[in-house]
């Protein structure tokens, strides 16, 4: 993974609305490869490469050595954010509860189908041996 840092001159301040002008568009940003099909593409002037081989390697390890290279810190959740991925927690499991209780239903729902078309067709034998 290379990482590019581009370096503000101070007598030229980027806006984040300049910079957002100055971006590519995705048809034209260089493609990804694992196989070095498409290599990254050598920085610009005023802008520094961080390369992290990512191949093989646990993402703990990844993160770590993107820390260390990047002088990035972590951001921890909120307490609000903490609360509202409880409460998305909590959904997936009631979600999950709640498909086997459909899924019970469903197929308790098509056995009775079943029984009754089996029972339809023994009466229809039955009609037509007696006639």
């Amino acid at each position: 993974m290379s990482i590019y840092f581009r370096k503000a001159s101070s007598s030229d301040p980027i806006s984040v609305t300049e910079t957002v002008r100055n971006m590519l568009p995705l048809a034209q940003q260089p493609h990804s490869s694992a196989t070095n099909e498409h290599p990254a593409p050598p920085p610009e002037e005023g802008e520094r490469v961080v390369t992290i081989d990512m191949k093989n390697v646990h993402s703990d390890a990844i993160l770590s050595e993107f820390l260390a290279k990047t002088g990035a810190t972590l951001v921890h959740p909120t307490p609000d954010e903490q609360v509202e991925m409880r409460q998305i927690e909590e959904r997936v499991e009631r979600a999950t509860v709640d498909r086997s209780i459909v899924k019970k239903f469903i197929d308790d729902k098509r056995r009775e189908e079943r029984m009754l078309a089996l029972a339809k067709q023994e009466a229809e034998a039955i009609k037509a041996a007696n006639q």
